[in-house]
């Protein structure tokens, strides 16, 4: 069992964060791996999903013309990286709410003054979440190798870029993503999003990287919204993981729960 009472960054909705697994010193980092693109990015998954389970507290803050316009709060809980459940806490206009990703290809919304379960339509998933830069695909999408293909940038220093595409048959809102991995820290620390004609739309970038035991691991997420200038933040605390998070939680049922 860990357990941590510091901020730490979402790689996705939840869990848009790269957790490197803990490794002897003469380990060769990922961003170091050869020049296999394809192989680099499906290593990033798999230390990723370290972890087999976790609970965590998390805020995120919506910020449109310079100024913080709201702060949501809400706890969430993972199996894997393919299953989420988020209940938002606060403020009262969301308070309630809850979020459930099944797997990659089904999402669900609760809203209490419905009482009503929603599937969350695969046309609408490159819809900003809840008024932020994040979108419901930036949840879907935790692991990239299954739904991108990947070639290598470039390499310099430290640093590693890859240029993904979508696969083919893969609805994608974006035409590639720049994916940067610092081998320094193990992980990725920036990805840029480009539109259908080779634009620049959003950036995500994951810094204040703390070590956790062996691990290095970002404890900010923010993804800016290059037309609008508007950002959104995503911090969590209180990570507790390993505790067997029990399956049948991840259900429809368990949204309408009180």
């Amino acid at each position: 069992m860990k357990k941590t009472t510091l901020l730490i960054g979402l790689l996705c909705a939840t869990s848009l964060q790269l957790r490197a697994e803990a490794a002897p010193a003469s380990a060769v980092p990922v961003a170091a791996m050869g020049v296999d693109a394809t192989k680099i990015l499906a290593e990033v998954d798999r230390r990723a999903s370290v972890f087999k389970d976790q609970r965590y507290k998390a805020t995120m803050e919506i910020i449109k013309a310079g100024q913080l316009k709201k702060t949501l709060e809400f706890t969430a809980v993972m199996k894997g990286l393919d299953k989420q459940l988020i209940e938002f806490t606060a403020p009262g206009d969301v308070a309630g709410m809850k979020v459930l990703m099944e797997d990659a290809s089904n999402l669900y919304l609760y809203l209490p003054e419905f009482k009503k379960v929603r599937r969350v339509a695969a046309h609408v998933q490159n819809q900003g979440f809840l008024g932020s830069t994040f979108t419901y695909e930036n949840m879907t999408q935790v692991r990239l190798s299954p739904f991108y293909n990947a070639e290598l940038g470039g390499k310099e220093g430290t640093l590693t870029t890859l240029i993904l595409t979508p696969k083919e048959g893969i609805e994608s809102s974006v035409s590639k993503i720049e994916v940067t991995i610092d081998g320094s820290k193990g992980g990725v620390t920036k990805l840029r999003y480009f539109d259908g004609s080779g634009a620049d739309v959003r950036e995500q970038e994951r810094t204040d990287w703390v070590k956790i035991g062996d691990q290095l691991v970002p404890t900010r997420i923010s993804m800016l919204d290059i037309k609008t200038g508007d950002v959104s933040v995503i911090k969590m605390s209180d990570i507790v993981v390993d505790q067997g998070v029990d399956e049948s939680i991840f259900s429809r049922r368990e949204l309408l729960r009180e």
